[in-house]
Order: structure tokens, then sequence, then C-alpha cells
């Protein structure tokens, strides 16, 4: 049995939301190990742009012959540490190679230090050793599983066949997104090209969220090598796979990559398909499935499932376009028990915040979500979920 998990700290959730692709702090990281599989949150907006012909070995003050702790392996003062993008991207890439409890520090351009932690250790040799094309490619499924196109960090869970990662379901994450492989460090042979490639997992397309697969996602550095005429939904059926949880290997453009991570997500509820009364749907462009219900009266999510009695994390995804800096509060009722929140000004009715709440009372199977509108002003609602 599946112990188990929670993130390690929900500030993480509301740096994700306020913050948009801000750089990660080590200290906030949201990873938690279990007998099999792992648990994660997204946020990397994008590869820097640095998923161009010449990948993230050239040019960038990253070498993979040497550990990332050496000055050769990931240099101070120029690359990827002098914009902050870059820094973004090397604080998923440490998360992502090394395993928690180790880190490493290095300096900017300016002489300011930066310290990054590692968290999930696909490629815990590249601390201080060379990254050969087995750790280039479990680096770079992770880098390409934590990408959020649109800034908005989610929970994620993660079934790999690298012992990392490990198997294993989850009931709280029952939706199966899709599967990343590739290597964004070195172009491959055959093409002169790099391999960044994402297969759609069943559930794809369920409740998607701004940013990942499903949605409409600008700038996303990876393809869908199995999108055909036969398979026209791009699912991950070419790839074996010897269990539900994933597949075990992936063939695209003449090379197999034996390290995909499926990823999959929690459940999310949209706020526009919910039992509603008094809320008027409508169209926002930023919104998960560019969809809102404004002005929220009564709303009800049923079927919200637990597989454990107590305490879970629900993440509400909204707008407050009040130009007066007017705080909404709204009435959240979990299984008839009310409580009320604050849900501050995002800047726009297009523009989405969140608000993270600790439910205690949650019942083994179904539940039941209830909104109703408070004092303080108009709240819409996009999406919610729960971890």
């Amino acid at each position: 049995m599946l112990r188990s998990t929670r993130l390690a700290s929900a500030a993480l959730f509301l740096a994700g939301s306020l913050l948009g692709c801000s750089e990660i702090d080590g200290t906030q990281t949201g990873v938690s190990n279990d007998e099999g599989a792992i648990t994660t949150v997204n946020g990397l907006t994008d590869v820097n742009g640095l998923v161009t012909k010449n990948g993230l070995n050239t040019y960038n003050g990253l070498n993979t012959y040497n550990g990332l702790n050496t000055y050769n392996g990931l240099n101070s003062f120029n690359g990827l540490m002098s914009t902050d993008g870059g820094r973004m991207v090397v604080s998923y890439l440490v998360r992502c190679a090394l395993p928690a409890g180790h880190s490493i520090t290095k300096q900017d351009q300016n002489g300011n230090w930066y310290t990054y932690q590692g968290a999930i250790g696909v490629a815990p040799g590249w601390e201080t050793g060379a990254c050969d094309e087995t750790c280039q490619q479990a680096v770079s499924a992770c880098l390409m599983a934590h990408i959020n196109t649109a800034g908005v960090h989610i929970p994620l869970w993660m079934d790999s066949p690298l012992a990392a990662i490990g198997w294993g379901q989850n009931a709280q994450y029952p939706n199966r997104e899709g599967t990343f492989f590739g290597n964004l460090f070195t172009p491959n042979s055959n093409t002169g090209t790099l391999d960044a490639f994402y297969c759609n997992g069943p559930g794809f397309d369920t409740n998607t969220v701004p940013g990942r697969l499903g949605a409409n996602q600008n700038g996303a550095p990876y393809s869908n090598p199995f999108l055909t005429s036969g398979n026209p939904s791009g699912l991950c059926t070419p790839c074996p796979s010897t269990r539900p949880d994933g597949p075990d290997a992936c063939t695209a453009d003449g090379k197999t990559f034996a390290t995909p991570i499926t990823v999959w997500r929690g459940q999310t509820f949209q706020a526009e398909t919910s039992v509603h009364t008094g809320g008027t749907v409508v169209n926002c462009a930023g919104c998960s499935n560019g969809k809102r219900l404004a002005s929220v009266n009564n709303m009800v999510i049923s079927n919200v499932y637990s597989a454990t009695k107590g305490t879970h994390t629900l993440i509400v995804y909204y707008t407050n376009g009040d130009t007066s800096a007017h705080t909404g509060t709204v009435g959240v009722g979990f299984n008839n028990n009310p409580q009320s929140y604050k849900f501050p000004p995002t800047g726009s009715w297009e523009t989405i915040g969140s608000v993270l709440m600790s439910i205690n009372n949650f019942a083994v199977g179904s539940n039941i979500l209830a909104f109703s509108s408070g004092n303080g002003g108009r709240v819409d609602i996009d999406w919610v979920e729960v971890e």
C-alpha cells in the first residue's frame, strides 16, 4: 500500500500564484518520496529559450562533462547564472538531478550567491561527475515534466522507470496527463535537432489547467511525435508499457528513450461546469478552459474524492478585478461546514490569483464542496483543485 504523500510546503502554491514564474527558493520545493512514485510541483515557464538546435550543453555555462558542483560543470558569473530566467532553469535542473539534502552554491555576474537544493535525484552522479546520455535523458524528462507555460504552479504525481521516482498510482491524482521524454542537452545525430517530446495520457483533456497538456499552451518546447491521422489524440499507445502507471520507454526520431516520466494531475473542477445559481459563465482568455464563473453566488461541486479521512489542501483559482482594491469574501462549505475566506484583488478580471485552504473534515469517499456569496464585493471563480 502506498503511503500518503503531502507537499513539503504549502507556501510554494502561493508563491506560484502570486509571483508567477519567480525563481524557486530551495527551502520551498514541494517534493515527497513514496514507496512508488513521487509528488512534486511544476512551474518552469519554459526552458528559457534554450531549447534550440544547440541545446543546454552549449554557450550556457553548463558542461555535462563535469559535475554541477564544480567550476566547469556550472559556471558562475555567466551563462545560465547571469539572468533570472537562466537561474530558474538552474533551480529546476538541480532539483531534478540531485537528491534531497544535496545542494550547490553559485554566483551571478554581480557577485550574488544562490543556493539550489536537490529534491528528486534522477541524476545524483552529476553533482561531482559527468552526466552521460542516460543522465541527460533523465534530467530532460524531469525538466519537461515541470514546465507550465502559463506560470501556474500545480501539484503533480510522477511515475517512471527511474529508480529515484518509481511506480505507483495515487487516488488523489486520478488524471494521467502525459509522458515526457527526450534530450535537451545534445542534438540528435540523425536529425540534427534536439529531442523534446511528449505524448498524451488518457486524462490529458480532463479538466485541463493553464500551461499544461490539453490546454492552449504557448511557447512549449516539446512536440508530440505520435500525433497522426491514426492517432489523432496523440496518445502514448506506441510506447511499450507493462503497467497502467505509464510507459516503460518511448521511441521517436530513431532513438529509444528509456527514462520517460509520466505525470498524473490531481482532482480539478471547473467552476463553469459546476451546479450553480446566480453566477454567469463568461469567456476568459487566461482562464482554464477559457471560461470562468462570474459573480459567484451559489456553486456546488459534488464527488470530491478523498482516499483518506482528515485534512487536504484545497486551492481556489479566481479573479477579482475590483478597481477599489476591495477584498471579496466567499463562504466555502465543505460537507456542510462553512467557513469564510478572503479573495484579495488580482489586478483585473482576467488575472488569475489563488487562495489556499487547509480543509480538515474530509470524509473517505465522496465529498461536497459549496461556495456562497459573501460580503465585500464580487469574486469570479475559475477552477478548484484538491490535493
